[in-house]
């Protein structure tokens, strides 16, 4: 039910253009009202100041402090930072700064000044002829022919799927590492979820179809005290889950014949693809009322998972971005989570999935310029994610008057609405 060409890892929040007010020889952005265009200075640095930073590693707010970009990078940090005149200023008083989010499982390519993509190239399987964007894999030379290929193509990572040939898939995790390479995916159909810890998949999509958790609850119901030894053994191995709660909520609905969730914002591609889903899956009501039951279950599972030591990434898959991520940050808090743990599913621990813990994930000097300026604190109710001042995309800036005509242009009027 998912594939593409450009598959997942984006840093989804910080999009678009650059928007800015000036005002005499210190621009000033006041993120109310409207505002028109100005000339950065050439280094394109920025000051956020008197903001509220939020910590995503520790959870610690540090109050009325100055963040200081130049040249898509952070520059400086603290309290009393001499700023420029020239310089230009956002007024980040009652507001709070975090880390761009990355959406670690999606379907989608930016353009322009976009989303930055981690991308595997198609799917390496064997599924039936009418799911798109594969590349069929029917035995273990094929499959590590096809990784060679690949890597000679720049991809980032390999991805396999539920009917990637057992041969193959154990080709593939020995060829991807030996080339540099991790591999992700579904845990294909004819291998078990202990064979995939052991043979080092990165991660584990969608739960494995739930199977993380079904296959040890043999009774129907999920089992906390059956499935503790397998949730060691996934979190011994350092396996990362991306549930895509909010994907699989949705999926019966849509499959139903309801609009796809936030629907108005979403490209014809999009649309497309859940309307060619819908179509190939041929699930019967049966089948629509077990997924709405195992997404229900999967709450309790994916909280057990978690305290057993298994890391967590919060992707939307199939999803409009943006919005997507946000239902699954709100799903992450149902399960258990705080706050904080959330939103580390969007930072911190997607930079350490992509061993960018240097360069990103968290605000200090030196890392990247990838900022949410939010209205309210997150730390205290996850809603508050929706609740976007400003955006920073490496150092670029969009104000929320500026977020808004981009929104409203790319609305769309749906059927009945």
């Amino acid at each position: 039910m998912d594939g593409t060409v450009a598959d997942r890892r984006l840093n989804i929040l910080a999009v678009l253009s650059l928007f800015v007010v000036g005002c005499g020889h210190t621009p000033t952005v006041q993120l109310t009202g409207e505002q028109s265009r100005v000339s950065l200075p050439a280094d394109g640095s920025i000051a956020i100041t008197n903001v509220m930073l939020v910590d995503v590693a520790s959870g610690a707010r540090e109050t009325a402090v100055t963040v200081v970009t130049k040249a898509g990078l952070i520059a400086d940090i603290g309290r009393g930072i001499s700023i420029p005149r020239e310089m230009v200023r956002v007024d980040g008083a009652g507001k709070f700064l975090i880390p761009g989010l990355w959406d670690m499982h999606s379907h989608h390519q930016g353009e322009l000044l976009g989303p930055e993509i981690v991308a595997s190239g198609p799917i390496l399987d064997d599924a039936p002829p009418e799911f798109p964007f594969r590349r069929r894999v029917t035995s273990a030379e094929e499959a590590r022919e096809a990784v060679r290929d690949l890597k000679a193509r720049g991809v980032d990572f390999i991805k396999v799927h539920d009917h990637t040939p057992r041969e193959a898939y154990f080709a593939i995790a020995e060829e991807a590492p030996r080339l540099g390479l991790p591999f992700a995916g579904h845990v294909p159909i004819k291998v078990t979820v202990e064979e995939a810890a052991d043979s080092g998949i990165k991660s584990i999509e969608h739960l494995a179809n739930f199977r993380v958790f079904t296959e040890c609850s043999p009774e129907g119901a999920y089992s906390a005290v059956r499935c503790q030894p397998r949730f060691d053994k996934l979190a011994a191995k350092g396996i990362w889950q991306t549930p895509t709660m909010a994907f699989f909520r949705a999926l019966p609905e849509v499959f139903s014949g309801q609009p796809l969730p936030h629907a108005e914002y979403a490209s014809d591609a999009l649309l497309k693809l859940t309307r060619k889903n819908a179509e190939a899956s041929q699930l019967d009501e049966q089948a629509l009322l077990s997924i709405r039951n195992l997404s229900k279950a999967s709450l309790a599972a994916i909280h057990d998972l978690h305290s057993r030591g298994s890391r967590f990434l919060a992707g939307s898959d199939g999803l409009v971005p943006g919005f997507g991520l946000q239902d699954e940050l709100q799903l992450m808090t149902d399960a258990g989570f705080s706050p904080l743990q959330a939103i580390q599913t969007a930072t911190i621990n997607a930079a350490k999935f992509l061993g960018r813990e240097k360069t990103q994930g968290t605000i200090e000097v030196g890392k990247r310029a990838d900022f949410v300026l939010l209205e309210a604190d997150p730390l205290t109710d996850i809603s508050n994610l929706r609740r976007i001042a400003a955006v920073l995309v490496r150092g670029r800036l969009l104000s929320r008057p500026e977020i808004n005509r981009i929104i409203s242009a790319h609305r769309r009027t749906l059927p009945n609405s």
